[in-house]
């Protein structure tokens, strides 16, 4: 499925549920900008430098902040550099500053920023307006540089952790908040390919052989025992599959809205190699 094919796009999104292959489609496509002399820059799911997206990163009152000062005065050095200020709110992306500070910042502090990350611990509104002026500002800087950008999952996945599994704010809000991040960058020619798979049960019976029973209990927890899942009775292993199932139906509703190019490429048997070819064709039509 296509939509408005554009050329020269300088942004490109590949989504899916998990086990879709959405790491491996997205590291493809940047090798092969590479293959052809092409820049690229490619951010996967979790990257705290993230230019597009708040990856680990608190919102707080500075008023909060000068009270976290004031209680933590040996180590407020540590987190001042990464500080930045928009309104009356604190910006601390505390990942990166506990990273670059080798690790010194006390849990108690550290649990502390947490509390304000911008996924869970801030209101649906604020999020969502953080969100989508990030996007943009992103959106203004990228549209002048010549190379591309490859993002993994951020587009569709993000926005429904946090609007639907966190707080369930409903399936419009969740779809509006995407269409209002597509209108950011638009300007930047996207390309999204969404993996498709057809059988959510199958493919996450899959990726739990591969993954960790701490991821699992964790994404089990994340989108059974917060706002949707409550609301709704989901639990365990059942609800999570029951919630990837009403996530992905959205999905593919907003992928019919998009005002940019879209492909919805079914990689159920992950025949890798006739979607990257697919995928290549696409990419040489665009550069």
């Amino acid at each position: 499925m296509t939509h408005l094919r554009s050329t020269k796009s300088k942004l490109i999104i590949v989504e899916g549920i998990p086990g879709s292959g959405k790491s491996t489609l997205a590291g493809f496509i940047h090798n092969f900008y590479a293959s052809q002399n092409i820049a690229s820059e490619l951010f996967l799911e979790g990257d705290l430098r993230h230019p597009a997206d708040y990856e680990s990163v608190a919102c707080m009152p500075y008023q909060e902040l000068n009270k976290i000062r004031s209680k933590y005065p040996d180590v407020c050095h540590l987190i001042d550099p990464f500080v930045t200020m928009r309104g009356n709110d604190a910006l601390i992306p505390y990942a990166l500053a506990q990273q670059s500070a080798l690790h010194q910042i006390p849990p108690s502090l550290y649990e502390e920023l947490q509390h304000y990350e911008i996924y869970d611990g801030i209101s649906v509104n604020q999020h969502c307006e953080l969100i989508v002026e990030r996007w943009k500002s992103f959106a203004h800087q990228q549209r002048d540089q010549e190379s591309k950008v490859v993002f993994e999952c951020c587009f569709f996945q993000n926005p429904g952790c946090a609007l639907l599994a966190r707080h369930d704010a409903g399936a419009d809000r969740f779809i509006q908040h995407v269409l209002q991040i597509a209108e950011q960058i638009q300007q930047l020619n996207p390309i999204l390919f969404y993996l498709k798979q057809s059988n959510v049960r199958e493919t996450i019976d899959q990726v739990k052989t591969k993954r960790s029973q701490e991821w699992l209990d964790f994404v089990i927890w994340y989108h059974t025992e917060q706002e949707y899942g409550k609301n709704r009775g989901l639990h365990g292993y059942e609800g999570y599959l029951k919630f990837l199932e009403d996530r992905r139906e959205l999905e593919l509703q907003i992928i019919e809205q998009l005002p940019f190019q879209s492909y919805i490429i079914d990689n159920t048997e992950y025949d890798w190699e006739n979607q990257q070819q697919m995928v290549q064709d696409i990419l040489m039509k665009n550069i």
